[in-house]
């Protein structure tokens, strides 16, 4: 069933229907803001352990050379 088909069928309800569909539709779109909201956001990276290469300063004359082209 598409939208339109869905909306057609919507406007042959009683005007009651029709603020009862409306007051459920606004419901369900305030639980789904609300739980988006609240939501614990998740941090992937954390409490991975840290690690620097040992050559992490060593000089990289091949991205000079690339910077330079």
């Amino acid at each position: 069933m598409t939208l339109q088909d869905i909306q057609s069928q919507i406007l042959k309800l009683s005007t009651q229907d029709k603020w009862q569909l409306v007051q459920t539709l606004l419901n369900a779109i305030q639980q789904d803001t609300t739980a988006s909201i609240t939501a614990p956001k998740t941090y992937p990276l954390r409490g991975l352990p840290i690690t620097i290469s040992e050559n992490f300063d060593d000089p990289m004359p091949e991205l000079w050379e690339a910077l330079a082209e």
